[in-house]
């Protein structure tokens, strides 16, 4: 099947986006269960001191990680989106589903995925791992959103929007 560069633009980004907002989902409920109960929770537990209370806690990890998250969605995982548009950009329009990603590209979701899966046998905290989930979550809608502004900017270069882009989130 053959599909236009934007469109598989669009279906990376959506990918990304799907992808990311489940893991912001998870690691939100991640968070808001480690108060419901006195369990061994290490950034909770550090946090509550200061806070006074594990919700006020557990909102201040939202914060810290949606933060982190914004960051690394727009300096690292950019650089992988960047590179990504460059790539179907690269090929004959309109150009084959299977152009969507490198090899290189699979085993490296191959591992992400792998990862994310051991983690969750890992026997880490619930709240260590929401803090995380927010924090990838919420970089790869970051990410997304690049996707989507580069399928939308079609008469640039993706160099051109990319430096627009970085010019704007500051």
């Amino acid at each position: 099947m053959k599909l236009s560069h934007t469109k598989l633009i669009v279906i990376s980004g959506l990918i990304w986006f799907v992808i990311g907002a489940s893991l912001l989902r998870l690691g939100l409920n991640l968070l808001i269960t480690s108060t419901q109960d006195f369990g061994n929770y290490p950034l909770i537990n550090l946090l509550q001191p200061y806070l006074n209370t594990a919700e006020n806690a557990a909102l201040f990890l939202v914060v810290i990680a949606l933060i982190i998250g914004y960051f690394k969605g727009n300096f690292v995982l950019g650089k992988s989106a960047r590179r990504g548009v460059e790539r179907i950009r690269s090929f004959p329009n309109p150009t084959s589903i299977a152009n969507i990603y490198s090899a290189k590209y699979y085993i490296l979701l191959a591992v992400m995925i792998g990862l994310g899966i051991s983690i969750k046998y890992m026997g880490l905290n619930s709240d260590v791992r929401g803090f995380v989930d927010v924090i990838i979550g919420s970089a790869l809608i970051n990410g997304a959103m690049l996707y989507f502004k580069l399928a939308a900017s079609k008469n640039q270069t993706c160099a051109q929007t990319c430096k627009e882009h970085v010019v704007e989130s500051k």
